[in-house]
């Protein structure tokens, strides 16, 4: 009598897809929660932005550059706060297969337990019993293995399922209250150690301004601003570059002499920063 067995094809693709693994994708939302009657651990007050003023006095070649600045500061308060992570978690299509595919494979299970002459080998003849018979042994090892089988997917959809499931993680945080900006206590003081540049025409000059956000320059000849001399009072488009603040504006007089009894003066800011 030759014997039946399964589909040797059949069953590695219902091995492969019970071996396969729902992927899970997962996304985080966090959420900050203070209570409204919390007092604040600590209150620090932080300078938030700076405003550089230069205020210049020319008094013939010697430029005198006073640096200021004017801060705007925001008090900032620490609370005691409760953050909640929820992550959310999404299997993909395949835990849906892994349950058709179980349900597929008990049924078959089930068939062959209950008539196990359909999947029995050819009949054959029974001298004893002067009939034909099927051995019901195969029936049964058939639906021994789809047992197995759809045991194995639907134990794989399960712990997809539980790893679907959503978090909650809750742990103890500091979350900040910042209040309004406002001027700093005092609102401007020496901007000192200041790198300084002035750019008049092609000559740089360079110079660091002292603790009281002081610096001199001393100007180039009139001579070398221009190859002719030009008599008439005229001013003179300059540049002063104090690091983040950029570049600000000036102007000064020649010649120079026109200002050596009364100085020309002048003041320009830069924007926060």
């Amino acid at each position: 009598m030759r014997e039946v067995r399964p589909i040797p094809a059949a069953l590695g693709l219902v091995a492969a897809l019970a071996a396969a693994c729902s992927q899970i994708t997962s996304e985080s939302e966090i959420r900050t929660i203070v209570r409204p009657d919390a007092r604040p651990l600590v209150e620090e007050t932080r300078v938030v932005a700076v405003a550089v003023e230069a205020r210049w006095s020319q008094r013939g070649r010697e430029l005198t550059v006073d640096l200021r600045e004017h801060r705007s500061c925001q008090k900032v308060a620490h609370l005691a706060a409760r953050q909640e992570e929820r992550i959310v978690r999404k299997p993909d299509a395949m835990i849906y297969f892994e349950y058709g595919l179980a349900a597929v494979a008990l049924g078959v299970s089930a068939l062959a337990f209950a008539r196990p002459e359909l999947f029995a080998a050819e009949a054959s003849y029974d001298a004893a019993r002067m009939q034909y018979i099927r051995d019901p042994k195969t029936g049964r090892r058939v639906g021994g293995v789809f047992t197995a089988v759809g045991l194995g997917l639907l134990t794989a959809g399960i712990v997809d399922s539980v790893r679907a499931r959503d978090r909650v993680v809750v742990s103890d945080t500091v979350a900040l209250r910042e209040g309004p900006v406002q001027p700093c206590e005092p609102p401007e003081g020496p901007a000192s150690g200041r790198a300084v540049e002035l750019a008049l025409g092609e000559q740089t000059l360079a110079g660091t301004s002292d603790g009281e956000g002081r610096v001199r320059f001393v100007l180039p000849a009139e001579s070398e601003m221009s190859p002719e001399t030009d008599p008439s009072p005229r001013a003179l488009a300059a540049t002063l570059r104090v690091g983040f603040a950029g570049a600000l504006p000036i102007t000064l007089v020649a010649p120079y002499a026109d200002t050596s009894a009364a100085p020309h003066t002048g003041r320009v800011q830069s924007g926060p920063q």
